[in-house]
């Protein structure tokens, strides 16, 4: 059995579910989703409450409370002898690095493992892409919600162009701010123009949770439509940036699987440096090589200042 514990959004969810989905499938194990984290208050950002979100895929695995399921070693000795005793097994915890430094430990974790860590890292599931594809299939009800949309980029006789601007609690939240922090306009305009360079005209499709400020700010010399999204539509959102030919992806895990969901050969994917303001953070292993990073707006104008303290999730 491996057993995840499951955090934050869909898109963090996500990746949490692939890493322990490719160390189940190397090990032959079951995988066990585990929501506690969500009961309660389920949060960690400033008015928003986060829920369980990959009921937006078919998966085939089991939701559990991880004190349901299996349970974990009250000695050393029982560690020891967790492949043996009788009842629900006993787990191994694998806890990610502070800072999303690389574990590659997670690999090779034996089976009875719980994760609990964020698993940003593309080699940490690398060897079960076809498994993952086939699993992040959405669901007929998300495709369905999006079809307009979908029929205009699937339509389009020149090359379209995703483009993801999150704001929200970027700004909102002091912690966020000072940790991510949004994009501003400088770093969309130069990715954008980074596309066209290699393929001329575009069409240009602006997802965000702030379509207003989008209208305002970019004024492209592209036909370009914005499509504002809450929460209950970021799987479609999601599933609607995968459909395009080429990505301009904020720092939000969100729009990275939109763009890693798109398999069109030839795709463009571009992505900021640094992803996260706070530098102790890692950022390198997080972004697929064949991406483009651009460098992001260093004064970060658009966002007031911050006295808080940070302390990051580990």
């Amino acid at each position: 059995m491996i057993v995840v514990h499951l955090t934050g959004g869909l898109g963090n969810e996500m990746f949490q579910y692939a890493a322990g989905r490719a160390l189940a499938a190397r090990r032959g194990a079951e995988l066990v989703l585990d929501p506690s984290w969500f009961e309660g208050e389920g949060g960690g950002e400033v008015g928003f409450i986060r829920r369980y979100e990959l009921g937006c895929f078919e998966l085939d695995a089991r939701v559990a409370r991880v004190q349901d399921v299996a349970r974990f070693p009250r000695s050393r000795v029982e560690a020891r002898l967790r492949r043996v005793l009788p009842g629900r097994p006993v787990l191994r915890v694998l806890e990610e690095p502070a800072f999303g430094a690389p574990m590659p430990q997670i690999v090779d974790a034996p089976d009875n493992t719980s994760l609990r860590g964020y698993w940003q890292d593309p080699s940490y599931f690398a060897d079960a892409e076809a498994l993952l594809r086939r699993d992040f299939t959405f669901r007929r009800d998300v495709v369905e919600k999006g079809a307009a949309t979908a029929k205009e980029i699937e339509s389009s006789r020149i090359p379209t162009l995703a483009v993801h601007v999150r704001r929200g609690t970027y700004l909102s939240d002091p912690g966020i701010r000072e940790r991510l922090g949004a994009l501003g306009e400088d770093y969309f305009r130069t990715a954008i123009g980074t596309v066209s360079s290699q393929h001329g005209d575009l069409r240009v499709f602006v997802f965000s949770d702030d379509p207003v400020w989008c209208r305002a700010r970019l004024k492209l010399d592209h036909e370009t439509t914005v499509i504002g999204g809450e929460k209950d539509t970021w799987p479609t959102i999601m599933h609607l940036m995968s459909l395009c030919d080429h990505q301009v992806i904020a720092n939000s895990s969100l729009s990275w699987w939109g763009a890693w969901l798109n398999t069109k050969p030839g795709k463009i994917v571009i992505a900021p440096r640094p992803w996260l303001l706070d530098a102790r953070w890692d950022d390198e292993h997080r972004v697929p090589g064949e991406w483009i990073r651009i460098d992001r707006d260093g004064h970060q104008a658009d966002q007031p200042p911050s006295t808080t303290t940070f302390a990051p999730v580990t």
